[in-house]
């Protein structure tokens, strides 16, 4: 390996190693060793190859530097100039294992007296990996619950989950709403027990039968009766469907049930409605018999027109032959009235006001009479036009007559005007005549140039148009057709020379195109257009765009027509498939449970779907044209506008979340995706919305973090008890240990006063050991509710006096305390263990963290109602940011370095003082020093 050496500083061990210590190194499942002063390992138990699978030689061949990942070097370096004689270092590093991976050990290293470095090290890559995997399963459930909540409560219907045998396991939110009953009183009941389904013994006996049923594969459904909270009935439409799991077995049930009341009273509105229609029948027969008078009714939607009895009489038609519908009353309407027919039916189309019109109709026997027309519009509920229901009043008499009064005064003023301007023509035609007939000698010549010319551009253009262009007779035969029209229609051009336009056109479009024809060849319309379909030579329908000019002669007889066709199948594809997309979109959105909308920039809504409606309890034409920021609260309108803003082409789409205020009152969360649609300048001209209710996920999401946060606490908690018990019981064990081999194999070599010292150690090492049992125990009861409170009668100042004795005992001389009295404390009555704990690990920890001595001061004050300790001390503070947490278990100041402690002082003391009833303050400035102030009550059964 290529791993850089590292300057290490190690001392020299002794050269043997005791039986005994061996034994014990090979009975452990920890890693022993001892560290070379050139860096190699010494004496190695077996536990190195079984964690590590090199052999005791292999470890040993080469520098234990060697065998260290290289980014765990700067860490192992500092670990090994840190150890001395009076502090135990532990740190983690990862050890190269034999197969090339690496291995987590947790390390920790001593110095003896003589100097020798020992190490201990354990396998921890399993808690490593149990860690990530833990995190990412709590992650994977945590996402898995969100989205069933998210989907099973927000869904308008009621569902429940169910056991094979019935038995309720959740209730959705829908669900519980409508039974207005509490989770508790729903989880775990038989189904058919809860009250909605109490309305007969019958329907909670087919209940039973459907369970079964589904229970055994089967999907039921059927419409049922159930009681509301309100003890009203209503009838819902109920499913029962097994849910199976990844094995294909039947696991749960799935109980769906829809509300019908509002359809059953649908049905019963038109029920009403239909008899309504009936009797208005009846008027209108009657209505139709007035001389006439000829009723109508025009569906817009179909075409279809139903004249009223009078037809004949009117119409000279029967009824029967009154079957053509909207077309053919259009053919009866005299081609002058057309167009003005036309203009107002497109303006009461956009007004939907009523109509009123007077135009010619052509009776059956091709005379034509004038009619008032009136009829009345019914739109929609989208406002579009479909049905029209109106009269005709024959006024033919009345109108002929003042149509020749009329017509008289206009042509005699009109013959006046022509025979003073034929008069001046006529002198200007004498004077020009000899003039034009020189120019036109002249410019006949060059129209036959021209003319020429012309033929010759007409004959290049006409033969490589773009689009197919074809030269006819009259008698329907081709004179001349291009390349683009024969190759659309896959012929060849002498194969449709030799047809006609009916041999090519579809039979059903005949009917539509021959009465254009006979309008331009009588001279009626100049040209025409319209779509039509031709078949192919191979059968297939090919739709085209016709517009076709006559080419008339100096009489202006039609000698030929001209016909340019474009091939525009695949736009008619595209606009039935559009058509068809359009259909789906609309039947897509309206069934759709989410809320969709569209809106223009400035928020004002153009469409919404019945979910929006619903959710916001309005109706459409309340919604559309208004803007939806008004139900949005104020401080969170900025997250809109700001999301909306972040729109782009590169990026249509976004997602955020918000608050709204419903009509009640009531605010709920959504969850809004916005896609944006823009122009061919890349504006954003509108945009579609869809969102849904989140409030039940975002409560979901709270409860979920604050059981995350229980948990991290309890797993923290966890954690801080085991490496509390690893790290505390080790270190004096470890010291147990070492002084116990140092007098054991050294005795004869030490003086007394040596020897003491190590008994000293060991003794301090146990006492350690007890008080940290003693600690852990009381925590322990403090936290299950389970440490005793027994006040007594007792003299506080005696108490503390010999407290502070003890203290003083195993305080070094550098420490000093001062201890202070005010007010008569020698009638008090508390709970002496407990307040022992309290004074003795107050005045401990500030001898402990004033390490270069100084006056601790204790202040005892008493009035009639309460005491008050105050212990001050001079050494190294705490940091602003650890004292909310000072009082946690396992919590310690982050500037403590390498003073022991176990972080359960503080937490025992406030736990003791909580149970006399007081407080406890602190007070610290860094490098200063600390003051904790404690205040009981100084007559516990006042309490």
């Amino acid at each position: 390996m290529n791993t850089p050496k590292i300057s290490m500083q190690f001392t020299e061990q002794p050269a043997k190693v005791e039986p005994a210590l061996r034994l014990f190194a090979t009975l452990s499942l920890d890693l022993f060793c001892i560290w070379g002063n050139d860096g190699y390992l010494q004496p190695l138990n077996s536990a190195w190859e079984t964690v590590l699978g090199w052999s005791e030689s292999e470890l040993r061949s080469q520098p234990g530097l060697e065998w260290i990942h290289t980014d765990d070097m700067d860490a192992t370096r500092r670990a090994v100039q840190q150890c001395t004689q009076a502090a135990i270092i532990e740190y983690e590093s990862r050890f190269r294992h034999k197969d090339g991976s690496y291995r987590w050990l947790s390390w920790r290293l001593l110095r003896n007296e003589i100097g020798v470095l020992h190490a201990v090290a354990k396998d921890v890559t399993a808690v490593k990996q149990s860690e990530t995997l833990l995190q990412e399963r709590v992650a994977l459930l945590g996402e898995s619950e969100r989205r069933f909540r998210a989907v099973f409560n927000q869904t308008f219907q009621l569902s429940s989950l169910l056991t094979l045998e019935g038995q309720v396991l959740e209730d959705n939110q829908t669900a519980m709403e409508f039974c207005q009953l509490e989770r508790s009183q729903v989880i775990g009941r038989p189904f058919w027990e809860l009250p909605c389904w109490t309305i007969s013994p019958e329907t909670q006996n087919r209940l039973k039968k459907a369970i079964a049923q589904a229970a055994a594969g089967n999907t039921v459904r059927y419409e049922t009766d159930v009681l509301t909270p309100a003890n009203t009935v209503i009838t819902i439409d109920f499913s029962l469907k097994p849910l199976r799991d990844e094995t294909g077995e039947i696991e749960l049930l799935l109980a769906e049930g829809r509300d019908l009341t509002e359809r059953k009273l649908v049905e019963q509105k038109l029920q009403h409605a239909v008899d309504e229609l009936r009797e208005w029948k009846n008027r209108y027969d009657a209505a139709g018999q007035i001389n006439g008078l000829l009723l109508y009714e025009w569906n817009q939607e179909t075409g279809e027109l139903i004249w009223g009895p009078n037809s004949e009489q009117v119409l000279g038609y029967s009824q029967s032959e009154l079957n053509g519908g909207i077309t053919q009353w259009w053919d009866f309407i005299h081609p002058e009235d057309r167009e003005n027919t036309q203009q107002e039916l497109d303006r009461i189309e956009v007004t939907k006001e009523p109509l009123h019109l007077k135009y010619r109709l052509q009776r059956k026997d091709g005379t034509f009479i004038t009619v008032e027309d009136k009829g009345q519009p019914y739109p929609n509920r989208d406002g579009f036009l479909t049905r029209m229901v109106g009269f005709m009043v024959d006024i033919s008499e009345y109108q002929s007559a003042l149509c020749d009064r009329t017509q008289a005064e206009a042509a005699l003023q009109q013959a006046l005007v022509e025979l003073e301007t034929r008069v001046y023509q006529r002198t200007q035609e004498l004077q020009q005549a000899n003039e034009q007939l020189r120019a036109e000698i002249a410019e006949h010549q060059q129209t036959e140039a021209a003319l020429r010319n012309s033929e010759e551009q007409f004959r290049r253009v006409f033969d490589e148009a773009p689009i197919g262009m074809t030269l006819a007779g009259l008698n329907d035969r081709y004179m001349r057709v291009n390349r683009a029209f024969h190759t659309m229609l896959g012929y060849t051009q002498s194969e449709v020379m030799a047809l006609t336009f009916r041999d090519i056109t579809h039979p059903d479009e005949l009917a539509l195109e021959i009465p254009y024809m006979e309008r331009v060849i009588s001279g009626e319309i100049d040209s025409f257009q319209l779509e039509k379909r031709y078949i192919k030579k191979n059968r297939e329908i090919l739709w085209v765009n016709l517009t076709l000019i006559p080419l008339r002669g100096q009489a202006g007889e039609v000698l030929y027509t001209l016909a340019m066709i474009e091939d525009i199948t695949e736009r008619k594809r595209a606009l039935e498939a559009l058509c068809h997309s359009e259909a789906r979109y609309r039947a897509i959105i309206e069934d759709q449970t989410e809320l969709i909308c569209r809106f223009k920039p400035n928020g004002t809504l153009t469409f919404v779907n019945d979910a929006y409606c619903r959710y916001f309890n309005k109706q459409r034409s309340e919604l559309i044209g208004h803007g939806f920021m008004l139900v949005i609260p104020e401080e969170d309108q900025e997250i809109v506008s700001q999301s909306i803003s972040f729109l782009s082409v590169e990026q249509p789409i976004v997602t955020y979340e918000h608050r709204i205020i419903l009509p009640d009152g009531e605010i709920r969360w959504q969850q809004w995706t916005d896609r944006a649609m823009f122009n061919e300048v890349d504006h954003i001209i509108e945009l579609q919305a869809v969102g849904r209710d989140i409030t039940p996920l975002k409560q979901a999401e709270a409860e979920i973090r604050k059981a995350l946060e229980r948990e991290r606490e309890l797993s923290e908690l966890r954690s801080s008890f085991v490496s509390l018990v690893s790290h505390e019981f080790r270190t004096p064990l470890t010291t147990i240990l070492s002084s116990s081999e140092l007098l054991e194999r050294y005795n004869h070599r030490f003086s007394e006063e040596k020897k003491q010292t190590h008994h000293q150690r060991i003794q301090i090492a146990v006492t350690r050991m007890t008080q940290l049992l003693d600690d852990v125990l009381t925590i322990g009861k403090a936290e299950a509710g389970k440490l005793q409170f027994n006040p007594a009668p007792m003299d506080l100042v005696a108490f503390c006096q010999e407290i502070i004795e003890s203290m003083q005992i195993g305080a070094s001389q550098e420490h000093r305390f001062n201890f202070t009295i005010c007010g008569d404390c020698t009638d008090a009555q508390m709970d002496e263990h407990l307040l022992r704990h309290v004074l003795t690990n107050l005045l401990s920890n500030a001898v402990k963290y004033s390490p270069q001595g100084g006056e601790v001061k204790f202040d005892l004050m008493c009035d009639r109602e309460s005491m008050v300790f105050r212990i001050q001390d001079s050494g190294i503070g705490i940091p602003p940011e650890d004292l909310d947490h000072l009082f946690n278990s396992f919590q310690r100041a982050r500037n403590v370095g390498s003073i022991q402690g176990t972080g359960l002082g503080l937490a025992i003391v406030k736990k003791c003082v909580d149970l006399h009833g007081g407080q406890i303050t602190v007070e610290s400035e860094m490098a200063v020093g600390t003051t904790f102030t404690v205040t009981l009550p100084l007559h516990q059964a006042d309490l």
